[in-house]
C-alpha cells in the first residue's frame, strides 16, 4: 500500500467523526475565526433559507446568532428586545439593528424620534447608519431632515439620491432629480458588475433597488406636466405588472418598491391641487395601500398591514358607504387574531351593504359577495352560528349576489363568483360529511337497536290491545318522535349532499384555479351513484364542465364503467357519456387507459398455451373474471368503437402498438438470463415491423394537455430498435429504444407478469402532490418536488414504462460487487456480502440479539455517500448546488412516501438521478403501510439509513433536511381534504390492487438475490387468494377505511395517539427513522446497515 492510499484512508477514518460544532471551536482557536459565524453568513448571503438551522441557527445563546435567526425568520418583535438587552454588541450594528427592526414593525412615529436622540448624541455618523437615516427619512417623508441638496451628487449613497431625487422630484427640480438617479443607477450597475454569478441571488439587493431607481425614473414625466387619469391608471397597471413578476421573491425586496410607490403617490397628492385628479391619485393609492396590506399579510407580518389601513383612513371618510378596502381591514384584524373585531367589521358591511341594495354597482356586488363568504367561512370556523343561519343567511346568499349579475363579466367578478361557489360546496360538504360521520357511528347503531326494540314493543302492544295508558302513549310518542328525527336526519344528509354537488360543479364550471376539487366533486358522485338527483345533476350540468379537468381522474372513472345492468339510476349512462367525451377531445391521454381495459385478459389470448402454463412466481394474482369485469370490457369496447368512428388510423395502430407490447411482454427470455449486452429482438415479433405510426404519442413521454383539443406537433412514434436488454428482476423485464417523430430515442422498460396499475395510480398521487408544493410559496421557492415517471399498464398483467434515463440505484453505486463506493474508500470495512450474512444468520433470533449483531455491523461498515457528490460534481458552487438538491428530494419524497405509506425501500428500489442528484423511487408496489404486515413488518417511516444521511453532508439532518420536511409536512397538512379526497377515490377503485396478500408477500421477501430459489411448491393460483368474493368485498371495504383513518391521522398529526406539531411529527419521525434498534428488526435484503 502505497503512501497516498495511506493518507486517503487516515483521512477517511479521521472523517467519520467530525461534527460542525467541533470543527468550529478548532477553527476558533486556531484561526479565530468562528466557523459557524463564517458559515451563518455565507448562508445569508446566498440566500438559502435553511442551511442556517444546521449551524447552529436556532440552538446557539451566542446573541449575534440568536438575532441572525429571529431578522430571518421575521421575528422583529423579538430581535428588537434582543438588540434593547445586548449591549455588549458593536453599537453601529446595533443601532442599525433597531432601526430595521423598528421600520419592519412599522413603528415610523417611534423610529423617528430615535433617530433624533442619536442624532443629538453623536454628531458624525458611520456611512452605514447616514444610510439608514436617509432611508427613513424617505420614507416618511421628513423633507427637512438634512442639507445635502446644497452638497455635490458624486460620492452619495444610494438612499441619500433616493432621497435628493425625492426631494428635487417635490420642488420641481427635474435636472437634479435625473442627475441623482442616473448617479445612482451607475453605482449600482458597478456594484452589480463586481458579484460572482456563483451565487444569483446575492444580485438581488442590488437588482431590487435598481427597480426602485427605473420605477422613479419613469415617474419624473408625470411630474413635468399636469396628470391625465389614462396616465394614472397606466403607470399603476404598469406596477401591478412588475409586482406579478416579483411575487416568489423575499418580503425585503419587494417592500421597499412598495414603499417608494407610496411615497411618490404621496408626493402627487400633496401637489395636485385638482379635485377630481386628487380623486383619482386617492383611488390608486387606496387600491396600492391594500395591495401592499395583502403581501405582508402573506408574508405573516401583521404589523405593517395596520399601518397601511391606517394611512388608507388618513384619505378616506369610514363615514361614507361601504369600501373595499374595509374587507382588507378585517382581514388585517383576523389574521392578528383578534377574531370578533374582525367579525363586527364584516358584520356592520354586511349591514349597510344590505341596506344599500348594492344590486347596481359591479365593484360593490364583488365586495357584498366577498363579505358574506368571508364572514360564512369564520362563523364556521368559530362556531358563532349554527350551520342552518351560516348556509342561508351568508353562503347561499353570496353566490346568489354573485350569480344574478348579468353584466360584462371582468376576470375579478368572475373569480368572486367561483370562490363563493366553492366556499357554499365546501361548507355543505362539510356538513354531510359530519352526518355521514354519524350515521356510522356506534352511538348511531345502538339507537336504531333501541328503535328496533321500541317498535317491536309498540307492536306487540297494539297485538294484545292492551288499553292506553301513561306508558304507552309514552313509548308511542318516543317512538314518533325517533322516527321523524332519523327521517330528519337522511333529509339533511342528502339536501346538503345535492348543495355539494351542485356547487363544485358551479365552481368548475366558473374557471381553473380550484380544478383540484373536481376529485372531491367525482368521490361524492361515485359514494353515491345510487342517489338520482346526484346522477341528475351530473347528466345535466356536470356535462358542461369542460373535459380536461376530468384528466387526472381518468383511471378511477374508466374503472367503473358498466353497462347499464349495474349501478344506481342511469349512473353508468351519465359516465359512459362522460368518458367518451374525455375520449374524443383527448384521445392520447386516455387511448391507452381504456385499452387496457378492454385488454384486460389479453395475454391469455395472445400468447401460446405452453407459455402460460410456464410457473412463473408472480407479484399478482390472476383474478378471477367476474360478471363485473366482462361488463367493464363490454363498455371499454363501446368507447373504443366510438373513438374508432372518428379517428379509425389511431384506433388501429394503438391497438397493433399494445399487442405487440404485450407478445413481447410474455416473450420468455431465460435463455439470455446471464446475458448483459444487447439481444436481437426475434424476428417473429410484431415490434419490429411497427414503422411510422403517426398518430400514436410516444405512451412514455408526458403530454401537456391542450385544453382546446387541438394537439399539434405531437412526438409520434417512428420506428423501434432492433435490440433488447434484459433488466435484472425475477420476471426479466426487456429494456427497448422506442425512436420519435424528433429522432430522439427514448428508453423503455416492457414488463409482464406484473400489474402496474398500482405504480401508475401512484405515480399519479405523486403529480397531485407536485401540484400542491408548487402551489405553495415556500415549497416553490426551494423547489421541492417528487420525481415522477411514465407508467402505462397495457392489460391486467403486462406494461410499458418510461426508463429514468441518467439514473443509477443508490445499491449500484455503494455496494455494487465489483466497483461499490465502500469498497473503493473503506477497503478495510466489512464487505456488503458479509454484512448481508451476520445479519442473515441472526434472521430467525430475537430482537435483542438482532441488534447487537446490527450495531457490531454498523461499527464495521461505515457510510461512503457523501463522495457521490464529491465525485460527479468537481466545481464547489455546483457540487453545493446539488448536493442541496439530493436533501430537498430525500426530504421531499420521504415525507409524501410517509403519508402514502410507502414501503419497500430496499436500496434497489431508490434511484439517484447522476445530473440533478435527485432521487427517484421505482417500484411502489407496497403503500397504504402494507409493509407492516409482510412477513418480516417494516418498522420505519421511510429510509434514513446513515448512508442517506451522509449524502447530506456534515449537518446531516439538521438544517436543510429537517426544514424541508417541516415545509413538505405543512402543505400536506394544509391540504389534508384535498389528498384524503384523492386517496378514497384510489383506494375504492376496484382494479387498483394495493392491498397485501400472502403472494405478493412472499415475492417481496424471499428475492432471488437473497437467497438461492424460491419454494418450488408455490403455484400462481394459490388456494389462499380465491376465497368467496362477496366476503373479499366486506373485509376489504374494513381495510379501505382503516387507510383512510391512518391517513387523516397522519394529516391531523396524530402518531402514537397524541397529536403533534408539524415540527414535533418531523422529529418524531426521523428519530424513528435512524433509531438502530427499529432499523435492526428489518427484512435483511432492505440492508438496513447501507
Amino acid at each position: 500500500m502505497d503512501d497516498q492510499e495511506k493518507r486517503s484512508l487516515a483521512f477517511e477514518e479521521g472523517s467519520q467523526s467530525t461534527t460542525i460544532s467541533s470543527l468550529s471551536e478548532k477553527s476558533k482557536e486556531e484561526t479565530g475565526i468562528s466557523l459557524q459565524d463564517l458559515l451563518l453568513e455565507i448562508y445569508r448571503s446566498i440566500g438559502e433559507p435553511d442551511s442556517l438551522y444546521g449551524c447552529g441557527g436556532g440552538k446557539m445563546l451566542q446573541p449575534i446568532t440568536r438575532l441572525r435567526t429571529y431578522e430571518h425568520e421575521a421575528m422583529w418583535g423579538k430581535a428588537l428586545v434582543t438588540y434593547d438587552l445586548e449591549t455588549a454588541i458593536p453599537s453601529s450594528t446595533r443601532q442599525a439593528g433597531i432601526i430595521q427592526a423598528l421600520q419592519n414593525l412599522g413603528l415610523c412615529h417611534i423610529l423617528s424620534v430615535y433617530l433624533k436622540g442619536l442624532d443629538y448624541e453623536n454628531k458624525d455618523w458611520c456611512p452605514e447608519l447616514e444610510e439608514l437615516h436617509y432611508q427613513a427619512a424617505w420614507r416618511n417623508m421628513q423633507w427637512d431632515h438634512c442639507t445635502s441638496v446644497s452638497k455635490e451628487v458624486e460620492g452619495t449613497s444610494y438612499h441619500e439620491s433616493l432621497y435628493n431625487a425625492l426631494q428635487s422630484l417635490r420642488d420641481r427640480e427635474f435636472s437634479t432629480f435625473y442627475e441623482s438617479l442616473k448617479y445612482a443607477r451607475v453605482k449600482e450597475v458597478e456594484e452589480m458588475c463586481k458579484r460572482s454569478l456563483e451565487s444569483v441571488y446575492s444580485l438581488y439587493p442590488t437588482l431590487s433597488r435598481l427597480q426602485a431607481i427605473g420605477e422613479l425614473e419613469s415617474i419624473g414625466e408625470l411630474f413635468s406636466r399636469s396628470v391625465t387619469h389614462r396616465q394614472l391608471s397606466e403607470v399603476y397597471i404598469k406596477w401591478q405588472k412588475h409586482s406579478q413578476l416579483l411575487k416568489d421573491s423575499d418580503f425585503s425586496f419587494q417592500e421597499p418598491i412598495m414603499a417608494l410607490r407610496t411615497v411618490i403617490l404621496e408626493i402627487l397628492m400633496e401637489k395636485e391641487m385638482d379635485n377630481s385628479q386628487r380623486e383619482c391619485i386617492k383611488d390608486i393609492l387606496t387600491k396600492h395601500l391594500v395591495e401592499l396590506s395583502i403581501l405582508a399579510r402573506t408574508f405573516k407580518n401583521t404589523q405593517l398591514p395596520e399601518r397601511a389601513i391606517f394611512q388608507i383612513k388618513q384619505y378616506n371618510s369610514v363615514s361614507c358607504g361601504v369600501s373595499e378596502w374595509q374587507l382588507e381591514e378585517a382581514q388585517v384584524f383576523w389574521a392578528k387574531k383578534e377574531q370578533s373585531l374582525a367579525l363586527s367589521i364584516l358584520k356592520q358591511m354586511i349591514k349597510k351593504l344590505d341596506a344599500s341594495c348594492a344590486a347596481n354597482n359591479p365593484s360593490l356586488k364583488l365586495t357584498y359577495t366577498e363579505c358574506l363568504r368571508v364572514c360564512g367561512n369564520w362563523l364556521a370556523e368559530t362556531c358563532l352560528e349554527n350551520p342552518a343561519v351560516i348556509m342561508q343567511t351568508y353562503l347561499e346568499k353570496a353566490v346568489e349576489v354573485a350569480g344574478n349579475y348579468d353584466g360584462e363579466s371582468s376576470d375579478e367578478l368572475r373569480n368572486g363568483k367561483m370562490k363563493a361557489f366553492l366556499s357554499l360546496a365546501r361548507f355543505s360538504d362539510t356538513q354531510h360529511q359530519r352526518i355521514e360521520n354519524y350515521m356510522k357511528s356506534s352511538e348511531f347503531e345502538n339507537k336504531q337497536a333501541l328503535l328496533k326494540r321500541a317498535k317491536e314493543e309498540v307492536g306487540l302492544l297494539r297485538e294484545h290491545k292492551i288499553q292506553t295508558n301513561r306508558y304507552t302513549v309514552k313509548v308511542q310518542r318516543e317512538l314518533e318522535l325517533d322516527e321523524l328525527a332519523l327521517r330528519a336526519l337522511k333529509e339533511d344528509r342528502k339536501r346538503f349532499l345535492c348543495k355539494a354537488v351542485e356547487n363544485y360543479i358551479n365552481c368548475l364550471l366558473s374557471g381553473e384555479e380550484h380544478d383540484m376539487w373536481v376529485f372531491r366533486l367525482c368521490s361524492l358522485w361515485l359514494e353515491n351513484s345510487g342517489v338520482s338527483e346526484v346522477n341528475g345533476m351530473m347528466k345535466r350540468d356536470g356535462m358542461k364542465i369542460p373535459t380536461y379537468k376530468f384528466l387526472p381522474l381518468m383511471y378511477q372513472l374508466a374503472a367503473r364503467m358498466g353497462t347499464k345492468m349495474m349501478g344506481g339510476l342511469g349512473f353508468h349512462e351519465v359516465l359512459n357519456n362522460l368518458i367518451s367525451r374525455i375520449s374524443m377531445d383527448h384521445p392520447h391521454h386516455t387511448l391507452f387507459i381504456i385499452l387496457a381495459l378492454a385488454n384486460a385478459n389479453r395475454d391469455e389470448f395472445l400468447t401460446k398455451p405452453e407459455v402460460a402454463r410456464r410457473s412463473r412466481i408472480t407479484k399478482n394474482v390472476p383474478k378471477q373474471s367476474s360478471q363485473l369485469d366482462e361488463d367493464r370490457t363490454e363498455a371499454a369496447n363501446r368507447i373504443i368503437c366510438t373513438i374508432r368512428s372518428r379517428r379509425p388510423q389511431m384506433v388501429r395502430s394503438v391497438e397493433a402498438l399494445c399487442d405487440a407490447y404485450i407478445i413481447l411482454a410474455n416473450l420468455d427470455a431465460t435463455q439470455w438470463k446471464t446475458q448483459r449486452k444487447g439481444i436481437n429482438i426475434p424476428a417473429d415479433q410484431p415490434i419490429t415491423k411497427l414503422k411510422n405510426l403517426e398518430d400514436v404519442v410516444v405512451p412514455t413521454m408526458e403530454i401537456k394537455v391542450d385544453h382546446t383539443g387541438e394537439y399539434g406537433n405531437l412526438v409520434t412514434i417512428q420506428s423501434f430498435k432492433a435490440e433488447f436488454r434484459l433488466a435484472g428482476g425475477v420476471n426479466l423485464p426487456k429494456i427497448i429504444d422506442c425512436v420519435g417523430s424528433d429522432g430522439k430515442e427514448r428508453r423503455q422498460l416492457v414488463k409482464g407478469r406484473d400489474d402496474l396499475r398500482q405504480d401508475a395510480v401512484m405515480q399519479q398521487v405523486f403529480q397531485m402532490c407536485n401540484t400542491l408544493l408548487q402551489r405553495n410559496t415556500e415549497t416553490r421557492k426551494r423547489k421541492l418536488t417528487i420525481c415522477t415517471y411514465k407508467v402505462v399498464p397495457l392489460s391486467q398483467r403486462s406494461g410499458v414504462l418510461e426508463w429514468c434515463t441518467g439514473t443509477v440505484p443508490i445499491g449500484e453505486f455503494l455496494v455494487n460487487n465489483e466497483d461499490g463506493a465502500h469498497k473503493r474508500y473503506r477497503p478495510n470495512d466489512f464487505s456488503a456480502f458479509q454484512c448481508q450474512k451476520k445479519m442473515m444468520e441472526v434472521q430467525k433470533k430475537s430482537f435483542e440479539e438482532k441488534y447487537e449483531v446490527f450495531m457490531d455491523v454498523c461499527q464495521n461498515f461505515q457510510p461512503v455517500f457523501r463522495y457521490f457528490c464529491m465525485e460527479k460534481f468537481l466545481d464547489p458552487a455546483i457540487w453545493f448546488e446539488k448536493r442541496l438538491a439530493y436533501t430537498r428530494s430525500v426530504a421531499t419524497s420521504s415525507i409524501v412516501g410517509y403519508i402514502l405509506g410507502l414501503g419497500d425501500r430496499h436500496v434497489q428500489n431508490i434511484l439517484i438521478n447522476e445530473q440533478s442528484a435527485e432521487l427517484v423511487h421505482i417500484d411502489l408496489g407496497v403503500a397504504f403501510e402494507q409493509g407492516k404486515i409482510l412477513p418480516t413488518p417494516e418498522t420505519v417511516p421511510f429510509r434514513l439509513t446513515r448512508d442517506i444521511v451522509d449524502g447530506m453532508g456534515i449537518t446531516g439532518v439538521e438544517g436543510v433536511f429537517r426544514r424541508c420536511c417541516e415545509k413538505t409536512m405543512e402543505v400536506m397538512r394544509n391540504s389534508q381534504e384535498t389528498l384524503l379526497t384523492i386517496v378514497e377515490v384510489l383506494l375504492y377503485d376496484p382494479l387498483f390492487d394495493w392491498t397485501m396478500n400472502p403472494l405478493k408477500a412472499l415475492y417481496l421477501q424471499q428475492r432471488p438475490e437473497d437467497e438461492t430459489e424460491l419454494h418450488p411448491t408455490l403455484n400462481a393460483d394459490d388456494q389462499e387468494c380465491k376465497r368467496n368474493l362477496s366476503d373479499i368485498d366486506q373485509s376489504f371495504n374494513k381495510v379501505a377505511e382503516r387507510v383512510l383513518m391512518r391517513l387523516q391521522e397522519k394529516l391531523k398529526g396524530v402518531e402514537e395517539g397524541t397529536v403533534l406539531s408539524v415540527g414535533g411529527q418531523v422529529n418524531l419521525l426521523i428519530q424513528q427513522a435512524i433509531d438502530p434498534k427499529n432499523l435492526s428488526r428489518l427484512f435483511p435484503g432492505w440492508k438496513a446497515w447501507v
